[in-house]
C-alpha cells in the first residue's frame, strides 16, 4: 500500500527519465492497486487485472519517457491499462451482446472513463490512509475489509476477543472516516465502504 512519497514531483520525473530502479519501485507501490482496480472495473477478472497493472508499469519501465507532470504520467499509465484491458476483452470472443459492449468501451465514453479514474484514485487515497493507521488498527482493517476475512477468524488470528476486535474495528473506522472526510471523501461513500 502506498505511503508518503520519498520524492518531490520534479525528482520523481527526472528519476523516471533516468530509468532509476528505485523510482519504478516507488511507482509500483503508488499505482499498482489503482491500476488493478481500474482494469478490474473494465474486465471483471482479478487475475488478468493484476497482470495488466504489472504489464503497464513494466512497459513504462522498459521504455522510459519524459513526462511534464505527474498528471501526464498518470494519464499514460491509465491509457496503457485501458488499452490492455480492452484488448483482453477483444480476445475473449464472447457472445455477440458482449461484443457490442466492447465496441462501446473502445469508443471511450469519456465520462465513464473519468469516473473510473476518479474512483481508482479514491481507492488509492483510502489504501494510503489505511497504511497510516496505527498497526493494531491497520491490521484489523486490512484483514476484515481488504482480505474479506470473517470476524471470528480475525479475532483468532490476532489472539484477541470478539469484543476487543469490535472495539478496535470501531476505533479504526472512526479514525479513517475522520481523516477521509477532511480530505473530501463523501460520508455516503464511506458509509457504503465501511457499512
Amino acid at each position: 500500500m502506498p505511503g508518503v512519497s520519498p520524492y518531490e514531483e520534479d525528482e520523481l520525473l527526472a528519476a523516471i527519465a533516468a530509468n532509476d530502479t528505485a523510482a519504478y519501485s516507488h511507482l509500483y507501490d503508488v499505482y499498482y492497486n489503482t491500476l488493478v482496480y481500474f482494469s478490474l472495473s473494465i474486465i471483471q477478472d482479478q487475475h488478468q487485472a493484476e497482470d495488466i497493472a504489472t504489464e503497464s508499469l513494466l512497459k513504462l519501465w522498459q521504455s522510459p519517457n519524459r513526462f511534464e507532470s505527474i498528471g501526464k504520467l498518470r494519464a499514460y499509465l491509465f491509457t496503457l491499462a485501458r488499452n490492455a484491458s480492452l484488448n483482453y476483452l477483444k480476445h475473449l470472443r464472447v457472445r455477440e451482446k458482449r461484443s457490442l459492449e466492447i465496441s462501446e468501451q473502445e469508443q471511450g465514453d469519456d465520462n465513464s472513463i473519468a469516473s473510473l479514474m476518479a474512483e481508482s484514485e479514491l481507492m488509492r487515497l483510502i489504501y494510503q490512509e489505511i497504511a497510516r493507521l496505527p498497526d493494531n488498527y491497520r491490521e484489523i482493517v486490512e484483514l476484515l475489509y481488504l482480505q474479506d476475512m470473517p470476524s471470528a477468524d480475525v479475532a483468532a488470528r490476532l489472539d484477541i476477543s470478539m469484543e476487543n476486535l469490535r472495539q478496535r474495528k470501531a476505533r479504526a473506522i472512526k479514525e479513517l472516516k475522520t481523516v477521509l472526510l477532511k480530505k473530501g471523501v463523501s460520508s455516503q461513500f464511506l458509509s457504503i465502504l465501511f457499512f
